[in-house]
């Protein structure tokens, strides 16, 4: 069985060592995209988990990272439906 976050975090860490030191960030998505295993590219969960650890190791070089999505401003839809409803009937 394989260990997705393991063999993801090994194979990004041999890509590393293989770059020279200024590698620009194109170059590293580059090798990223050459060293991904195939497990990586064939499943869902494999895309999910290799996407992950590249951004991780990418935003360390130059990647802007991912704007991060505030939990308080999800509405359940009853929730939507209750402040739609007040908006209506002040």
């Amino acid at each position: 069985m394989i260990n997705w976050q393991a063999t993801a975090s090994h194979t990004i860490g041999e890509v590393h060592r293989n770059l020279p030191a200024d590698a620009d960030l194109a170059t590293r998505k580059r090798a990223l995209r050459a060293a991904r295993p195939w497990e990586f590219a064939s499943t869902s969960w494999g895309r999910k988990v290799w996407a992950k650890h590249s951004r991780k190791y990418l935003e360390k070089f130059g990647l802007p990272p991912k704007k991060a999505t505030a939990v308080e401003d999800h509405l359940s839809p009853l929730e939507r439906m209750m402040a739609k409803a007040k908006e209506a009937n002040p």
